[in-house]
């Protein structure tokens, strides 16, 4: 059968298991977009607030710094290197302690988007993954074809919204060489809020829309077939036939222990032939008679030749058989507005009995 016909088979719902095995082993639906949105959110309130500013006020001291000519620099090679690495060291104390609880935050987002998944299980090899032919596959499915349609998509989006924003600025842009570095620094703040801005409004949208189809495809990809849904139900509830085969054995047993009991009756009340219930009473002592034994059909049949075998006698009586069957229970005495019949039968029994 191949992976279409499985496919077109799978027309039920994902029970809650498969969900769950699924998640154990890390299939869960997954979106990178709202970390990069979340990202581009903390950037505008960051921007909007007070350290905005001084990050502004920051990047513009460096610009004009670096771009002033004020910075030494041999002119060699290793000057440069040491121009570049001092830069780097620069732009990284004021841009790490902002851009590392961005990216925590991104992370915690995408946890919050796939829920809590702690397995091992996608680290293990396996061999689909190093096969040419599954590559391929994963290469051309639908999957990878949405996520490339997602790329370019992203691309020029964004890019479309930084042109409209340059082509805005484009007039400062272009006496920018007229300007003193520290104007320059202030334009290109201005211009970077502007895209980060547009880019954050952009990348929540992206980001809803990705979250809602990477839990549709899941749910899509995680669809059972009826075959799958009988066994797991199979596999929760039991095999029917097995628990058939159970409560077969075990009434077995229960008639078995039944029939050994027969022999100790003192008389069996019958229908005649439908019903029969096998009474034992011990002379002089503290309890009513109990029912020993009770069936109907073949199993009374069984009792009437068990008694037989055993010379107890055979009393008919029809509603106190049927009473009898109906309201006591194996093991049980009998109730008490049942004593006066039932006495009177014993007395007859215990009378013909050889002393």
């Amino acid at each position: 059968m191949s992976d279409d016909e499985d496919k077109s088979q799978q027309t039920e719902d994902a029970s809650p298991k498969r969900l769950e095995d699924a998640r154990k082993k890390g299939q869960v639906p997954s979106s990178k977009e709202p970390s990069t949105a979340i990202s581009f959110m903390v950037l505008v309130m960051i921007m909007a607030t007070g350290i905005g500013g001084w990050l502004a006020d920051t990047l513009i001291h460096l610009m004009g710094y670096y771009l002033s000519g004020q910075a030494s620099m041999e002119v060699n090679p290793q000057g440069m290197q040491s121009l570049l690495i001092s830069i780097g060291i620069d732009m990284g104390k004021v841009i790490v302690p902002i851009a590392l609880p961005i990216v925590l935050l991104g992370v915690m987002v995408t946890a919050a988007v796939s829920g809590p998944v702690f397995t091992f299980e996608t680290l293990k090899p396996k061999l689909e993954k190093i096969s040419p032919l599954k590559g391929l596959k994963r290469l051309f499915s639908t999957k990878s074809l949405a996520e490339f349609v997602k790329s370019i998509l992203k691309i020029i989006v964004v890019s479309t919204a930084c042109y409209v924003i340059v082509n805005d600025l484009y007039s400062q842009v272009l006496h920018a060489a007229f300007r003193s570095p520290a104007d320059i620094g202030a334009l290109m703040v201005e211009g970077s809020i502007r895209i980060v801005t547009l880019a954050a409004v952009i990348f929540a949208f992206i980001a809803l829309v990705d979250v809602l189809y990477q839990r549709w495809e899941h749910m899509k990809s995680m669809r059972m077939s009826k075959k799958e849904v009988r066994n797991e139900h199979k596999e929760s509830e039991g095999d029917p036939q097995l628990k058939a085969k159970i409560r077969q054995l075990q009434t077995q047993q229960a008639q078995n222990r039944m029939m050994s009991d027969v022999p100790d009756a003192d008389v069996v009340i019958t229908n005649p032939t439908r019903i029969a219930v096998a009474l034992a009473y011990q002379p002089g002592g503290l309890g009513a008679p109990r029912v020993l034994a009770k069936g109907k059909g073949h199993i009374a049949a069984k009792i009437r030749e068990v008694a037989g075998e055993n010379k107890i006698p055979l009393h008919e009586n029809k509603p106190l058989a049927r009473s009898l069957f109906k309201h006591v229970k194996i093991g049980d005495e009998i109730p008490e507005d049942l004593f006066e019949a039932i006495a009177i039968i014993l007395a007859e029994v215990f009378k013909l009995k050889p002393h």
